[in-house]
């Protein structure tokens, strides 16, 4: 691979990235055999569009996604459910507009092409309309999943179960920890976004002699475009409405302190910032001399646990704080 970086006030409203920035970039295309050209930002489809045509010159097959369609690619590669599809369908449709017919990003789910032209409509307007009511359609069977994931919330509530969710910067260790607690065997991989749906399992806090339910859910990253916050709001239900979080916490993780503000801020966006948090400071058996004490000065109103949830190590103190904020809620 090649990287290559840009000075943001030398931009191109046709291409996103300058004049002679695309000249390099069409050089290293050749010299190194580049197939997937990633632009670390969010584009608009034309430019994108335009980058593919004059890149085309030069490589005819040559990808071009920005940080937004990178994210969705991910999204698409991991996804379970019909309710994840779903929300990954929308936010690719919000991002890419009408122009995602013709960029290759859905076409194989569409079952052939996108109708046929009214009287006097161009293709510009034949998209826009597609688009529009594949939109409504979308969204509205979405809805449907959304309503259906609401009635089961509100049954557990109404059986007096409490439920404690998992958040944190993606590839933190949440689902590790989710199989730890519950003994479930969910996929654990070391990479981004391998959790797109909302886990739920049931654990059993034997202190208070109670039953809640825990729930894991999709991991957070820098700069997440509101669209994909937005389309993923039905699966993100399980941590808006949860009693508790715990924020899992790489410890090993140099950037820490800066992904611990993302999070923050999501929790901010999504008008949940003032929810009971556990920071749950995890990987301990392989950090690299991260002092507890000032994590604990630093950190200390969101209850800091420090646990390995590979190791199975410390569990019980996070299970006794779990149980000490369910039953005297702050």
């Amino acid at each position: 691979y090649a990287a290559s970086a840009q000075n943001a006030n030398r931009g191109s409203r046709a291409t996103y990235i300058g004049k002679g920035k695309v000249e390099e970039i069409s050089e290293t295309i050749v010299r190194e055999n580049i197939d997937i050209i990633v632009i670390n930002g969010q584009a608009k489809p034309q430019q994108i569009h335009n980058l593919k045509i004059y890149l085309g010159k030069f490589k005819p097959k040559i990808v071009v996604w920005d940080k937004v369609e990178l994210i969705l690619q991910i999204f698409s590669k991991h996804a379970a459910t019909s309710e994840a599809k779903l929300q990954i369908k929308i936010a690719a449709m919000k991002h890419m507009g009408p122009r995602i017919y013709g960029m290759g990003f859905i076409m194989s789910q569409q079952g052939g092409g996108i109708g046929t032209k009214g009287i006097g409509e161009t293709n510009t307007e034949l998209m826009r309309r597609h688009w529009r009511n594949e939109m409504r359609q979308v969204q509205n069977e979405l809805e449907k999943q959304t309503d259906n994931r609401e009635r089961q919330m509100e049954n557990r509530k109404k059986t007096g179960f409490q439920t404690v969710s998992l958040i944190g910067y993606t590839n933190s260790g949440k689902t590790t920890l989710f199989n730890s607690l519950t003994g479930s065997h969910n996929l654990v991989e070391n990479a981004l976004f391998a959790t797109l749906d909302s886990n739920v399992n049931k654990l059993f806090l034997k202190e208070i002699n109670k039953e809640i339910y825990l729930t894991d859910t999709i991991g957070f990253i820098q700069d997440l475009p509101p669209d994909l916050i937005d389309a993923f709001r039905s699966t993100l239900m399980e941590t808006i409405h949860a009693d508790l979080l715990l924020h899992v916490i790489d410890i090993t993780d140099p950037r820490m302190t800066d992904k611990i503000t993302v999070v923050e801020n999501i929790l901010r966006d999504l008008g949940i910032d003032n929810k009971n948090q556990i920071y749950v400071f995890n990987k301990i058996d392989i950090t690299n001399g991260v002092n507890q004490d000032d994590l604990i000065s630093q950190f200390g109103s969101f209850h800091p646990e420090f646990i390995s949830a590979e190791k199975g190590k410390n569990l019980e103190s996070l299970l006794e704080q779990i149980q000490i904020l369910l039953s005297h809620p702050v």
